[in-house]
């Protein structure tokens, strides 16, 4: 996966710009690097927000923040926020949370199994997912296909997906690269990933 790959993932303004041209939902959100325009934003999309830094790893100081003196608190002493270190301010969706890790050749998408999380926050993983009907796996399946292809992805991502109680299904953020649930999911399907990847990377396709 190349640095202009990495930049339409990790990238607020260009993910959003993507995720419109697929035609796929995210919750409603704003990157931010002012305490001013974070409380601006939080009061246009509305209470409990999710706040997080961005091109961080695995959920580092990402909180549920229910009112201003909250958001101001968390801004001021958790991430320093400024020009160079901007924070994602996101809706706060009830739902579940799903995850998956995938391959992607440049041609295909491989995804071997759908995780779902049975807390929020850094909770354990469940596969196989336990309470998602069949159409929601399929959408999910849509979705990752079009993302590693979209993104220009070579090699493992990682999705994190909400679902809301009507079934629908958006996308919290897409990690090009390896998640830390790789060796659990590639135990638990029987698929070493890792290897699969490897040879992807080194140009063989998944076919």
């Amino acid at each position: 996966t190349d640095c202009a790959a990495i930049e339409k993932a990790e990238n607020r303004d260009a993910f959003e710009k993507l995720l419109k041209e697929l035609d796929i939902p995210q919750p409603k959100g704003k990157a931010v690097t002012k305490i001013e325009d974070g409380l601006a934003a939080a009061n246009e999309i509305g209470y409990p927000v999710l706040v997080r830094p961005s091109f961080v790893l695995g959920g580092r100081a990402m909180q549920i923040v229910a009112n201003e003196s909250q958001l101001r608190r968390y801004l001021k002493s958790a991430v320093e926020i400024d020009e160079d270190k901007p924070v994602l301010v996101d809706k706060y969706i009830q739902g579940r949370e799903v995850e998956i890790d995938a391959i992607c050749d440049g041609r295909d998408v491989f995804v071997p199994g759908i995780m779902e999380l049975v807390e929020r926050g850094d909770s354990i993983s469940v596969y196989p997912s336990f309470s998602i009907s069949d159409k929601v796996k399929g959408i999910i399946l849509q979705y990752a296909k079009k993302l590693g292809l979209g993104i220009g992805i070579v090699g493992l991502f990682n999705v994190q997906f909400i679902v809301d109680p009507e079934d629908n299904v958006s996308v919290i953020e897409v990690n090009p690269r390896s998640s830390r649930t790789v060796p659990f999911l590639s135990k638990a399907t029987g698929y070493s990933l890792a290897d699969i990847a490897t040879d992807v990377i080194l140009g063989l396709s998944l076919k």
